[in-house]
């Protein structure tokens, strides 16, 4: 699930701090924008609302760069137990943890964590997580979606600073996601934007 290298010299260099897609990469909207939501409670439904994780279900994302590569990535949920979930690219799954109140990364952190209300805040996947929006709206090629959750994941690193956006909407999960790293004064920034989603078919 690694990020394809942008190329070579400190272009590739950066591609190494991008992380592995689940981490996936994230936007870089600032959460002072959002500040007057800071005590709105986002809808009722809980995490399974933002993030269903429904076996068998297949998303297709168009992937791009701020160089100019574009891509196609290709996501399936499966559900081995109630208690587990597994997203799979490329034939390598990332494992999830799956309770009411939160989903987890089997190796530490969190992916969406209770309480969903602006401004509050979890451990990530590789630093602090906080809930910019219970309101964003956005249009992705899958369409336009009102209603969505936004988080934002900062951290600084010895390789420089590294930030991530997710907005997951609600019944649908992750339909929009970038990430800027920065390494050796240059910033890198990967997309993902959602395209399709539904049953696996299997031929």
């Amino acid at each position: 699930m690694g990020i394809r290298p942008f190329g070579h010299g400190p272009r590739a260099a950066l591609s190494s701090v991008l992380v592995p897609l689940w981490s996936v990469v994230s936007a870089c909207g600032g959460v002072s924008e959002h500040a007057a939501l800071a005590n709105q409670p986002a809808p009722k439904g809980g995490v399974h609302r933002y993030l269903p994780l429904e076996d068998g279900t297949v998303f297709s994302y168009e992937t791009s760069t701020d160089y100019g590569e574009r891509g196609l990535l290709m996501l399936e949920v499966r559900r081995p137990r109630p208690d587990h979930a597994e997203l799979v690219v490329a034939g390598r799954a990332r494992r999830l943890t799956v309770n009411a109140h939160d989903i987890a990364h089997v190796t530490g952190g969190f992916l969406l964590k209770e309480p969903l209300t602006a401004g509050a805040t979890y451990k990530g996947d590789f630093g602090k997580v906080t809930i910019t929006n219970v309101a964003r709206s956005v249009t992705v090629p899958a369409g336009t979606y009102a209603g969505c959750l936004e988080t934002v994941e900062e951290a600084v690193t010895t390789e420089g600073e590294k930030r991530t956006t997710t907005v997951f909407c609600p019944d649908v999960g992750i339909t929009l996601r970038e990430t800027e790293a920065e390494q050796e004064g240059l910033r890198a920034t990967e997309r993902i934007a959602l395209k399709s989603f539904g049953p696996l078919v299997r031929l």
